[in-house]
């Protein structure tokens, strides 16, 4: 219980609202997460602490927007493994699926 509440506050540093993430694997090596992430639903102000592998079962594109006002497309295809490194520790961002459809994701954090 102590390793799930550790992922989840260095995760994500926000109320998680209405999003669909669900703990499916968790030890001291990896964490393991199904997230849905509905149209125009926001992730609020976090920084990805663990680098991470992520697999879209449904994909489509994550706009981060930045603090420092850059804004960045993430592209998450349907069925591919994409690589994300970690945050710097002073970089937040908030994310944010722009489109008409749910972006359904397993995120694979490596500790």
């Amino acid at each position: 219980m102590k390793y799930l509440l550790l992922g989840l506050i260095s995760l994500f540093s926000f109320n998680i609202q209405a999003l669909e993430y669900e703990i499916q694997l968790e030890n001291e090596s990896v964490s393991v997460a199904h997230v849905k992430i509905l149209p125009k639903e926001e992730i609020g102000l976090h920084r990805d602490a663990y680098p991470q592998v992520v697999i879209a079962l449904q994909g489509g594109i994550i706009t981060r927007l930045e603090t420092d006002g850059s804004i960045t497309d993430v592209n998450f295809p349907t069925g591919r493994a994409v690589f994300r490194e970690i945050d710097p520790p002073d970089q937040l961002h908030r994310s944010i699926n722009n489109s008409s459809t749910p972006v359904e994701l397993i995120i694979i954090q490596l500790k």
